[in-house]
Protein backbone atom coordinates (compact mmCIF):
# COMPACT_ATOMS: atom_id res chain seq x y z
CA UNK A 1 0.00 0.00 0.00
CA UNK A 2 1.17 3.28 -1.10
CA UNK A 3 1.83 6.24 1.66
CA UNK A 4 -1.29 8.13 -0.70
CA UNK A 5 -3.40 4.86 -0.29
CA UNK A 6 -2.57 4.69 3.53
CA UNK A 7 -3.11 8.21 4.32
CA UNK A 8 -6.62 8.19 2.39
CA UNK A 9 -7.45 4.54 4.32
CA UNK A 10 -6.57 6.54 7.72
CA UNK A 11 -8.89 9.60 6.76
CA UNK A 12 -12.15 7.04 5.64
CA UNK A 13 -11.71 5.59 9.42
CA UNK A 14 -11.37 8.92 11.22
CA UNK A 15 -14.04 10.33 9.04
CA UNK A 16 -16.41 6.82 9.79
CA UNK A 17 -15.78 7.70 14.07
CA UNK A 18 -16.62 10.95 13.72
CA UNK A 19 -19.52 10.55 12.05
CA UNK A 20 -21.03 8.69 14.62
CA UNK A 21 -23.61 11.03 16.85
CA UNK A 22 -22.49 11.48 20.17
CA UNK A 23 -18.29 11.71 19.17
CA UNK A 24 -16.58 14.63 19.83
CA UNK A 25 -13.07 15.92 19.96
CA UNK A 26 -13.03 14.86 24.14
CA UNK A 27 -14.33 11.54 23.35
CA UNK A 28 -12.53 10.66 20.22
CA UNK A 29 -9.17 11.41 21.80
CA UNK A 30 -10.14 9.27 25.01
CA UNK A 31 -10.83 6.41 22.72
CA UNK A 32 -8.10 6.76 20.74
CA UNK A 33 -6.21 6.64 23.43
CA UNK A 34 -7.36 3.61 24.97
CA UNK A 35 -7.83 1.69 21.52
CA UNK A 36 -4.93 2.92 19.10
CA UNK A 37 -7.30 3.21 16.11
CA UNK A 38 -11.08 4.03 14.90
CA UNK A 39 -10.63 -0.07 13.71
CA UNK A 40 -10.30 -0.82 17.13
CA UNK A 41 -12.96 1.12 18.67
CA UNK A 42 -15.68 -0.19 16.11
CA UNK A 43 -14.37 -3.99 16.82
CA UNK A 44 -14.46 -3.06 20.64
CA UNK A 45 -16.15 -5.59 23.09
CA UNK A 46 -18.88 -3.63 24.51
CA UNK A 47 -17.59 -3.83 27.87
CA UNK A 48 -14.64 -2.17 26.95
CA UNK A 49 -16.46 1.12 25.47
CA UNK A 50 -18.33 1.34 28.42
CA UNK A 51 -15.65 1.80 30.61
CA UNK A 52 -14.33 5.08 28.57
CA UNK A 53 -15.83 7.63 30.53
CA UNK A 54 -18.81 9.41 28.07
CA UNK A 55 -19.68 6.30 26.19
CA UNK A 56 -23.21 5.08 27.51
CA UNK A 57 -24.90 1.94 25.92
CA UNK A 58 -26.56 3.80 23.49
CA UNK A 59 -23.26 5.44 21.81
CA UNK A 60 -21.29 1.70 22.58
CA UNK A 61 -24.10 0.32 20.41
CA UNK A 62 -23.46 3.16 17.76
CA UNK A 63 -19.37 2.72 17.98
CA UNK A 64 -19.70 -0.60 17.18
CA UNK A 65 -21.78 -0.37 14.13
CA UNK A 66 -20.43 2.96 12.68
CA UNK A 67 -21.36 4.63 9.49
CA UNK A 68 -20.49 2.34 6.35
CA UNK A 69 -16.71 2.87 4.62
CA UNK A 70 -19.01 3.72 1.59
CA UNK A 71 -20.43 6.56 3.38
CA UNK A 72 -17.22 8.24 3.93
CA UNK A 73 -16.29 7.59 0.83
CA UNK A 74 -19.40 9.54 -0.45
CA UNK A 75 -18.51 12.30 2.19
CA UNK A 76 -15.05 12.52 0.37
CA UNK A 77 -16.52 12.41 -3.40
CA UNK A 78 -19.05 14.69 -2.58
CA UNK A 79 -16.14 17.34 -1.50
CA UNK A 80 -13.98 16.88 -3.93
CA UNK A 81 -16.76 18.10 -6.86
CA UNK A 82 -17.17 20.71 -4.51
CA UNK A 83 -13.43 21.64 -4.45
CA UNK A 84 -13.99 21.35 -0.79
CA UNK A 85 -10.59 19.93 0.74
CA UNK A 86 -11.04 18.06 4.19
CA UNK A 87 -8.32 18.47 6.78
CA UNK A 88 -8.10 16.60 10.04
CA UNK A 89 -5.14 16.75 11.84
CA UNK A 90 -2.50 14.43 10.37
CA UNK A 91 -3.21 16.60 7.24
CA UNK A 92 -0.05 18.87 6.50
CA UNK A 93 -2.58 22.15 5.88
CA UNK A 94 -4.06 21.17 9.19
CA UNK A 95 -3.68 24.85 10.77
CA UNK A 96 -0.85 24.73 13.54
CA UNK A 97 -2.40 26.49 16.18
CA UNK A 98 -5.70 24.51 16.17
CA UNK A 99 -3.42 21.77 16.89
CA UNK A 100 -2.23 23.65 20.60
CA UNK A 101 -5.77 23.87 21.84
CA UNK A 102 -7.63 21.27 24.18
CA UNK A 103 -9.90 19.35 21.57
CA UNK A 104 -8.86 20.69 18.55
CA UNK A 105 -11.58 20.34 15.78
CA UNK A 106 -11.64 16.99 14.54
CA UNK A 107 -12.30 17.56 10.74
CA UNK A 108 -12.43 21.08 9.25
CA UNK A 109 -13.86 21.95 5.44
CA UNK A 110 -11.78 24.18 3.74
CA UNK A 111 -12.40 26.02 0.10
CA UNK A 112 -9.23 27.81 -1.13
CA UNK A 113 -5.97 28.23 0.35
CA UNK A 114 -5.44 28.65 3.73
CA UNK A 115 -2.62 31.43 3.94
CA UNK A 116 -0.70 33.01 6.53
CA UNK A 117 -3.13 36.28 7.52
CA UNK A 118 -5.60 33.43 8.09
CA UNK A 119 -3.58 32.64 11.38
CA UNK A 120 -5.86 36.00 12.63
CA UNK A 121 -9.05 34.23 13.02
CA UNK A 122 -12.37 33.90 14.91
CA UNK A 123 -14.75 30.98 15.32
CA UNK A 124 -18.63 32.07 15.77
CA UNK A 125 -20.83 29.13 15.56
CA UNK A 126 -23.87 28.82 17.76
CA UNK A 127 -27.42 27.28 17.21
CA UNK A 128 -28.43 25.94 14.15
CA UNK A 129 -32.13 27.17 15.47
CA UNK A 130 -31.41 31.00 15.98
CA UNK A 131 -33.86 33.75 16.73
CA UNK A 132 -33.85 36.38 13.35
CA UNK A 133 -31.87 39.05 16.16
CA UNK A 134 -29.28 36.11 16.54
CA UNK A 135 -28.85 35.68 13.14
CA UNK A 136 -28.47 39.19 12.52
CA UNK A 137 -25.66 39.59 15.15
CA UNK A 138 -23.65 36.81 13.96
CA UNK A 139 -23.77 37.90 10.24
CA UNK A 140 -23.15 42.14 11.97
CA UNK A 141 -20.18 40.50 14.18
CA UNK A 142 -18.95 38.58 11.28
CA UNK A 143 -18.67 41.01 8.52
CA UNK A 144 -17.25 43.92 10.63
CA UNK A 145 -14.37 41.13 12.11
CA UNK A 146 -13.71 40.36 8.03
CA UNK A 147 -14.09 44.55 7.66
CA UNK A 148 -10.32 44.16 9.85
CA UNK A 149 -9.04 41.86 8.33
CA UNK A 150 -9.60 39.08 10.54
CA UNK A 151 -10.43 35.35 8.78
CA UNK A 152 -14.10 33.93 10.29
CA UNK A 153 -14.05 30.58 10.74
CA UNK A 154 -17.27 28.77 11.36
CA UNK A 155 -18.72 24.95 10.83
CA UNK A 156 -20.97 24.13 7.89
CA UNK A 157 -24.12 24.32 10.12
CA UNK A 158 -27.47 25.98 9.33
CA UNK A 159 -28.16 28.95 11.42
CA UNK A 160 -25.46 31.21 13.09
CA UNK A 161 -22.63 29.49 11.27
CA UNK A 162 -23.98 30.23 7.57
CA UNK A 163 -25.03 33.55 8.92
CA UNK A 164 -21.36 34.00 9.81
CA UNK A 165 -20.03 33.02 6.82
CA UNK A 166 -22.32 35.07 5.08
CA UNK A 167 -21.09 38.34 6.54
CA UNK A 168 -17.68 37.64 6.07
CA UNK A 169 -18.50 37.27 2.49
CA UNK A 170 -20.40 40.32 2.08
CA UNK A 171 -18.00 41.85 3.51
CA UNK A 172 -15.08 40.69 1.56
CA UNK A 173 -13.19 38.49 3.88
CA UNK A 174 -12.63 35.43 4.24
CA UNK A 175 -14.16 32.04 5.72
Amino acid sequence: MSDGDAYFSRLLQHLRLTLIDGVGPRLYHLLLGRFGSPEAVFSAPESELLAVSGVGRRLAERLRNPPSLDNAKRLVEECTAAGIDILWPEHVRYPRLLKEIPDPPLVLFTRGELQTEDELAVAIVGTRHASTYGLKMAETLAAGLARTGVTIVSGLARGIDAAAHRGALAAGGRT
